[in-house]
């Protein structure tokens, strides 16, 4: 599962970069741009969660 979130995290930065360099002057350029950044915020948050899980028990 983490394998997947990592690929998930690497297209979601991918994503992110484009939109900001490639997308200059589309009315989907900010869009694009935060809802990439706030999936990959969401995916460090959440593997972060499980670390902290796995260390307690």
């Amino acid at each position: 599962m983490s394998k997947i979130l990592e690929l998930i995290g690497f297209a979601l930065v991918g994503g992110t970069i484009y939109s900001f360099l490639g997308m200059r002057g589309e009315q989907l350029q900010w869009p694009v741009f935060w809802a990439c950044a706030g999936g990959a915020l969401g995916i460090i948050l959440y593997n972060r969660q499980i670390r902290k899980r796995k260390q307690v028990n």
